[in-house]
């Protein structure tokens, strides 16, 4: 059933988007992070005895698919990402869809992802502790790929659960309107100082020992998409249109569901412009983006 366990720490891996993995705790107080995993695994782990804490680690839609299932369960959230949980226009305006993406990416998320608003039992805030009984985590606020991301830190265990910090090959994301490149810097170099023995993410391989090596290779990503950038760009002047379609995270357009990559790629490649350009190390002048020499 378990993919991972350490005391009464559990782990489902999940499957491809808009699923992704899910942190079990079976103690007094039994809890799902991120329930949107396995929905068979999950609810036989309801009915075994019923979850009392539903804890989402921040609102996109492949962290909240199987929420709907423990409407009887307390909901814990971050205070920062409470209002795209509670309404769906909110949840897809981060995603700056046009006039006519938006009723597309509202079909998906009700009818793909299982959206149905819900306001939290509990705003969760940093430092916060979660009591299970015999097992406890501090809440780790960890902004960037959304205001409200959090990471899950087990004390006892030396656990920790990072969320869609997710430590995969291509690197973090954070594309959205509300989503900030040089919070995600700063996250990933508070987490990298908290000693554990284990990470667990939110998709990909999802299991991985403690050591921050693993946090420095993703933060290079960054660097790396920093270095492609300013070398593409040291050919000459170029729209962000032109930036865009270089493809430099994500290669060629593709989609998966509702979300087109492309999109994901503008988000980022802006952000990488505007810390760019607020470092001096570019200048935007008649549409177009130029290395200052």
């Amino acid at each position: 059933m378990y993919d991972f366990q350490k005391g009464s720490v559990r782990f489902i891996r999940g499957g491809r988007y808009p699923h992704s993995h899910t942190v079990v705790i079976d103690d007094e107080r039994r809890a799902l992070i991120d329930a949107a995993s396995d929905k068979e695994k999950l609810l036989a782990f309801d009915r075994e005895r019923p979850v009392d804490l539903l804890i989402t680690s921040h609102a996109h839609e492949d962290h909240l698919m199987f929420n709907h299932l423990f409407a009887h369960a307390q909901f814990l959230a971050h205070e920062a990402d409470a209002e795209a949980f509670g309404n769906s226009r909110t949840l897809v305006l981060q995603y700056a869809p046009s006039e006519e993406e938006h009723p597309v990416w509202e079909e998906f998320l009700i009818r793909d992802c299982n959206f149905v608003p819900r306001y939290p039992d509990r705003l969760l805030k940093d430092g916060d502790l979660i009591d299970f009984g015999h097992t406890q985590a501090q809440v780790i606020h960890t902004p960037g790929h959304t205001p409200g991301h959090c990471a899950f830190h087990f004390l006892e265990e030396k656990i920790l659960f990072l969320a869609d910090l997710d430590l995969v090959k291509a690197g973090p994301y954070y594309a959205d309107v509300t989503s900030s490149l040089n919070d995600t810097i700063r996250s990933l170099e508070r987490i990298r100082s908290i000693e554990v023995e284990t990470f667990l993410t939110s998709h990909g391989k999802g299991i991985y020992d403690g050591d921050p090596a693993h946090i420095d290779r993703y933060l290079e990503t960054i660097s790396c998409r920093e270095a492609s950038l300013l070398e593409f760009l040291s050919t000459g002047p170029k729209t962000l249109a032109e930036i865009v379609a270089r493809g430099i995270i994500y290669g060629p357009p593709k989609s998966i569901g509702a979300w087109d990559l492309s999109l994901s790629e503008k988000g980022m490649m802006i952000k990488h412009l505007e810390r760019l350009t607020g470092s001096d190390m570019l200048l935007m002048e008649n549409g177009r983006y130029h290395v200052i020499e």
